[in-house]
């Protein structure tokens, strides 16, 4: 195939590189596009790359928005727990990830921390739970499965074993803290069988509040002579009850089985398996009729 110079427009052999007229090049074109493709190519193939770390950024700000929204139910310390182990654990995968050359025990540091999130603040933390699991998984593909340095293996064990450490010796004191804190008194029962084959009435009191508390509830559990519960309600709650206030609290009950007892539970959040006080009470039962 005959072409031609497209600099001097010469009629040059099919197979020429260089125009034996004037001297261009003739595939300098060619050449330059192959080079912008490369270019581009290997700038996509470096983002990639970067994504375990950009996924691990954003599950460090995305663990802050989480526990800055979650309900207060919760309890603030396990949000706060929850906020400083998504920026320590985050940033110290980075630092194992991007400095140390260590993607193996960084993906384990991120997937520590993702779950660590998840315990404190559960379906509140999800979002950067996934995040950096994603990121752990991402940094062992394009960054390898290998370990330079087997004594780095401590920080991800120390980060958890510090973290459940921390959890266990604060919510010790202060669990002891919460419950001299808390007062319930003038407890009264009013349950009457109204003689159509149901039982109704309540059973109320007061709750003196003495320390600060981002959450309080009252539960009354109603029970049967075979221990087994006919009933639970709430009887008061509040999110930031005022310190040294005295509150009511009460429990309406209307079934149709006989309540024998009645379990009176003070917690400070919403699914807490330790209430801070607790007092059981013997239900006599009045003919309303």
């Amino acid at each position: 195939m005959v072409q031609y110079c497209r600099k001097c427009g010469k009629e040059l052999s099919d197979d020429a590189e260089f125009c034996d007229g004037c001297g261009f090049q003739l595939d300098e074109n060619l050449k330059n596009n192959t080079q912008v493709v490369k270019q581009d190519s290997e700038n996509k193939n470096e983002f990639v790359k970067k994504l375990p770390l950009i996924l691990a950024i954003i599950g460090i700000i995305v663990s802050i928005a989480e526990g800055l929204g979650t309900p207060m139910i919760m309890g603030w310390n396990d949000i706060l727990i929850a906020m400083g182990v998504g920026i320590v654990g985050g940033l110290i995968g980075i630092l194992l990830m991007e400095k140390l050359d260590e993607p193996l025990i960084a993906a384990v540091e991120f997937i520590a921390t993702g779950a660590l999130i998840y315990v404190f603040i559960a379906r509140f933390g999800e979002i950067s739970t996934v995040l950096f699991i994603i990121a752990a998984i991402l940094a062992l593909y394009f960054k390898g499965h290998y370990t330079h340095k087997k004594k780095l293996w401590a920080i991800p064990i120390l980060t958890v074993v510090l973290i459940f450490g921390i959890l266990i010796a604060g919510g010790a004191f202060y669990q002891i803290n919460a419950e001299n804190s808390i007062e319930v008194s003038n407890i009264t029962q009013d349950i009457k069988s109204n003689g159509y084959g149901y039982y109704n009435g309540k059973v109320y009191g007061d709750i003196f509040v003495g320390a600060n508390f981002d959450y309080l509830k009252v539960t009354i559990d109603f029970y049967d002579d075979q221990g087994k519960i006919l009933y639970s309600t709430i009887g008061w709650n509040q999110v930031h009850p005022d310190s040294g206030k005295t509150y009511k609290f009460e429990g309406m009950y209307y079934k149709e089985k006989q309540p024998i007892k009645a379990e009176i539970k003070v917690s400070d959040s919403a699914n807490s398996e330790t209430p801070l006080y607790s007092e059981n009470i013997t239900l006599t039962t009045e003919s309303g009729v």
